[in-house]
């Protein structure tokens, strides 16, 4: 893993998230180097809920399909 996806690894922990939900956001954000970035700042600045994360995460990855 690289230094931005334990960054957000550890949030995803810290927030309580389930572990299947920090694997799949790893797996596909770190495709997305800019998404990565976004999930980063949007955790620590909303505290989303998992869905919340879920729904932010997929916006962003379709914009960069």
């Amino acid at each position: 893993m690289t230094a931005k996806e334990q960054a957000l690894y550890a949030l995803m922990e810290g927030q309580g998230y389930s572990y299947g939900l920090m694997q799949t956001a790893i797996h596909l954000l770190g495709q997305f180097k800019e998404a990565l970035d976004e999930m980063i700042i949007f955790i620590e600045d909303n505290h989303p809920t998992e869905e919340a994360f879920i729904r932010r995460m997929a916006s962003l990855c379709e914009k960069q399909l």
